[in-house]
């Protein structure tokens, strides 16, 4: 170990230079221009360099890296994507986020933690790996530049490329390092369904003498969505609790007890409140995230919402909501059940618009890569790490834990 300390030391500004060149390139899936393309171009050519066959691979969307070298052993998969969250706004940045800024040891810029930063941390230990450990060994990469958005064309890349894909084990994209300093990550991630609800009652805007005569689609829209949640955050439509797999709510209850539930209390402080939504304790509140799917209201839209004043029933309104399902859960029937509660509830005429969907996917507990990963945390670390049963956040795990049967544990550079 103190012998790839040293290593890492000389080599860490040549590392660091890399990462600020990929931080450099503005690959903001959501932006209708941006340098998602230069980053593709980029990263071909860093895994080139070391060596790597290289392809990109593309179906209706942004370029995968598929990279590999090596020809002995079994064959360890990397997954990571390239694309980052929007940054605006630019003001509440203290340092310029398409940059590596390095304050006080600390690294910062739009994607040091996700997902640029774990990409280079991995490149840095692949190179080490290769030169240390000789030919007995094969590293497969694939890296995508749409999980930001969804994921939505990278099930249908690496179906159409599923012949080249070999992997027997790997790591997910992410792990963390918590404030007690041990690394944490989940063993699989909630599926997606974000939806927008738009309601056009009106052709255009009118003056709000005429309210109350008009229907208000602001109005509506609340209405709608009142009917969606409690405020103890119980989901009104029951069917969304069924078809949960009953091995894996085995096994996160399971796990749920060995959980450090004081973290939970460290994000109340964090966020400034006093309690979760119906006074969950700490260790119910994990349970809810673990056990339970969820519906959330990311955004809600009608009308002048500019300075000052100016007196509409507005034409329209909108809303979007993600549902995450558990693993077992079907997309395609959650959002049936949900539009059915609707139409049951009254709400006809309404546009829904799905901007991503998929399930939930989860590597067991047992899994050898699993073990092998928790023994390496606790040599870095010098603590075990923190494994729980499921984010409560969402990525398109299940491609490779339930179609490529490839199980994936987690690492990472960020800490929160």
């Amino acid at each position: 170990m103190k012998k790839l300390d040293s290593i890492i030391d000389e080599r860490l500004n040549n590392y660091l230079k890399l990462f600020d060149n990929l931080l450099r390139l503005k690959t903001v899936a959501a932006a209708p221009v941006n340098e998602i393309e230069e980053a593709a171009q980029y990263l071909k050519n860093i895994f080139e360099e070391r060596g790597y066959s290289v392809d990109i691979w593309a179906v209706d969307g942004n370029p995968v890296i598929h990279a590999r070298i090596g020809d002995g052993g079994k064959t360890f998969v990397i997954y990571n994507h390239y694309d980052v969250q929007p940054a605006e706004p630019f003001e509440l940045w203290d340092y310029p986020p398409f940059q590596l800024s390095i304050v006080n040891n600390h690294l910062y810029g739009r994607g040091v933690a996700d997902n640029k930063g774990n990409i280079v941390a991995r490149i840095m230990a692949t190179d080490l790996f290769i030169e240390e450990y000789g030919d007995n060994y094969s590293i497969e990469w694939i890296i995508e530049g749409e999980e930001e958005i969804g994921s939505p064309t990278l099930d249908k890349v690496l179906s159409q490329y599923r012949n080249e894909i070999y992997g027997d084990a790997g790591l997910w994209e992410t792990g963390y390092v918590r404030p007690d300093n041990r690394l944490g990550f989940p063993l699989g991630y909630k599926g997606m369904i974000y939806i927008e609800i738009k309601l056009k009652r009106l052709k255009t805007d009118v003056h709000s003498g005429y309210a109350p005569i008009i229907p208000n689609p602001a109005l509506e829209i609340v209405e709608l969505i009142s009917k969606l949640k409690r405020s103890d955050g119980e989901i009104l439509f029951k069917d969304i609790y069924r078809d949960i797999d009953e091995e894996y709510l085995e096994t996160a209850k399971e796990m749920a007890e060995e959980f450090p539930y004081e973290s939970m209390g460290d994000l109340l402080n964090l966020l400034g409140i006093d309690s979760f939504v119906g006074g969950l304790t700490p260790k119910e509140a994990f349970l809810k995230i673990v056990t339970e799917p969820s519906l959330n209201i990311a955004g809600l839209y009608s009308g002048y919402t500019g300075e000052g004043s100016k007196t509409i029933v507005p034409s329209e309104a909108g809303v979007k909501i993600d549902i995450r399902p558990l693993p077992g859960q079907n997309p395609n029937k959650i959002l049936k059940i949900f539009t059915d509660y609707l139409t049951e509830n009254g709400f006809k005429d309404i546009d829904i618009e799905i901007h991503s969907m998929y399930p939930s996917g989860y590597t067991k507990p047992n899994e050898p890569i699993i073990k092998y990963a928790m023994r390496a945390a606790k040599d870095v670390y010098g603590s075990e790490a923190v494994v729980s049963p499921l984010s409560g956040g969402s990525g398109p795990i299940y491609i490779f834990t339930d179609k490529l049967r490839i199980p994936l544990a987690g690492s990472g550079v960020g800490y929160y």
